[in-house]
C-alpha cells in the first residue's frame, strides 16, 4: 500500500502542533533560554511522532547513503560561490536516499541577535541543491517572556520529487 504524501498546508499544521506541544511539555527549557542544541533536539523528539513514516534526525550531515557529506553552494562574503558543509538542525527525510527529504528546519532563539538572511539563504539552498521539499525557519520565543504566539515561522517551498 502506497503512503500518502504529505502537502504544505498539512505539514503546516503538523509543525504547528509540534510547536504547540514544545510550548506546553517544554517551556522551562524555553523560558530559561536552554542552548539551541537542547531546544532543537526537544523539537526533533515532538516532531518523531507526527512523522512516523520518516526519520526525523538533528545535525544530520550526510546525503544518499551517508557516504557523502552534505555541502551545498552559498555566495561569500564578496557574492562568490564556495561549497560549504552543512549541519541542518532538523530534517525529516527517509536515510540512505535523497529521494524523501520532506523539511529541513532551521532554529534560532529570539534571545539571539545574529540577522536570519544567512538561515534563509541556507534553507533555500538546502531545498533546492539537495531537494529538501520544504524549508522552515524558526525562530522561538525563548526567555521570561517566551510564548507560542511570538514564534516567527518563514517557509520555503522546494521542488516536487516524483509527486511527494
Amino acid at each position: 500500500m502506497g503512503k500518502k504524501a504529505m502537502d504544505h498546508d498539512e505539514l503546516v499544521e503538523a509543525m504547528q502542533s509540534c510547536l504547540e506541544l514544545l510550548y506546553d511539555q517544554d517551556f522551562q527549557i524555553l523560558a530559561q533560554d536552554i542552548g539551541e542544541r537542547a531546544v532543537c533536539g526537544r523539537l526533533a523528539m515532538l516532531m518523531a511522532a507526527t512523522f512516523p513514516q520518516h526519520d526525523v534526525d538533528i545535525e544530520y550531515n550526510r546525503k544518499g547513503l551517508g557516504i557523502e557529506p552534505k555541502d551545498i553552494e552559498m555566495p561569500d562574503e564578496n557574492g562568490n560561490l564556495i561549497t560549504s558543509r552543512v549541519f541542518p538542525d532538523i530534517i525529516v527525510h527517509e536515510r540512505g536516499n535523497n529521494l524523501r527529504n520532506l523539511l529541513v528546519v532551521e532554529v534560532k532563539k529570539s534571545t539571539n541577535t545574529v540577522p536570519d538572511e544567512h538561515d534563509h539563504a541556507k534553507l533555500q539552498a538546502l531545498c533546492w541543491q539537495l531537494e529538501y521539499q520544504n524549508g522552515l525557519f524558526l525562530r522561538l520565543s525563548t526567555g521570561p517572556e517566551a510564548n507560542l504566539r511570538s514564534v516567527q515561522y518563514d517557509w520555503f517551498i522546494g521542488p516536487v520529487i516524483n509527486g511527494l
